[in-house]
């Protein structure tokens, strides 16, 4: 059995992310181990103790070399940290394997992910009520997903018309609350498809003001769903295919090199679906800049 911090810290920043790799673990948890083998080790120890699952990568990222496996929460993990954590929440979180065709985009929400963190843990003006992964569950049982995931919203039975966002959290500030959903772009779709695809769910959603099912306290009736893309010419084609679509106002979208820790939240790195320029999710000056 585990006894070092260090090692629960690693079962608890793979619940929170629910896919990471090796690097992603070394940079958050062990940045002097440059040469990652006690990163390595340390993973090794709790995969052989099954308190980690393991899924072997099946080719390697252009920019990231070799091949290497990504980690994901495991029951007997999860059901340790409740024991030795009760007063945080393990019993939603999914121990699904990720689909081998999209773990690069799961990694690549889980990288947004931790961007926020540091945003938000670098300040005390904004604060965030959770963060909810597209497959943190409802129920362990096998269910529809409707009916399974905290996030997977059919809003019409027929015809079919469902929204499943990447991720969501509420942002609070100043007595108002906000909700936020995450699209995390690959350009692995046309944006016409994705444009058509991911509008209708989202529009219906707002209409209906849905969101509030996954965070009642929200007190701004509006969400926004931001766009996280690789770069800013596919930035713009998305722009251009949501701006005429229903609920394009709802949108905003940056890209992966404008999401630093700071500019995440303060910065005018938002641009909206029209011509419009782009703007900060926190509105006003912040003190708490570093």
């Amino acid at each position: 059995m585990i006894t070092q911090e260090r090692d629960f810290a690693i079962l608890k920043a793979i619940a929170r992310y629910y896919v990471l790799n090796s690097r992603q673990i070394q940079r958050l948890l062990f940045p002097v181990d440059t040469s990652g083998r006690v990163t390595r080790r340390r993973l090794q120890l709790l995969f052989a103790e099954s308190l980690i699952n393991k899924a072997q990568m099946q080719f390697a990222h252009p920019l990231s070399g070799s091949l290497g496996p990504v980690y994901y929460p495991s029951q007997k993990g999860l059901e340790l940290l409740a024991d030795m954590f009760p007063k945080e929440q393990y019993c939603h979180i999914s121990t699904k394997p990720p689909v081998a065709h999209h773990v690069w985009h799961w990694l690549a929400v889980a990288e947004t992910h931790m961007t926020f963190d540091r945003a938000l843990n670098a300040q005390t003006a904004v604060a965030t009520d959770g963060w909810i992964n597209e497959y943190d569950e409802l129920v362990n049982e096998n269910a529809p997903p409707e009916k399974k995931y905290r996030l997977y919203t059919l809003i019409r039975e027929n015809p079919r018309l469902v929204c499943a966002p990447d991720a969501g959290f509420m942002l609070s500030t100043k007595g108002h609350s906000k909700v936020f959903y995450l699209e995390q772009d690959r350009a692995t779709s046309g944006t016409k498809q994705v444009a058509s695809s991911k509008t209708p769910g989202y529009a219906a959603m707002a209409e209906r003001l849905l969101h509030r099912r996954h965070f009642p306290t929200a007190t701004v009736d509006r969400f926004t769903v931001l766009m996280v893309t690789p770069t800013s010419g596919r930035r713009d084609s998305l722009r251009k295919a949501i701006r005429e679509k229903p609920g394009a106002e709802l949108w905003r979208f940056a890209t992966v090199e404008d999401l630093t820790d700071w500019a995440v939240l303060h910065h005018k790195i938002w641009y909206p679906a029209d011509d419009s320029p782009a703007s900060s999710l926190i509105k006003g000056e912040s003190h708490d800049a570093p």
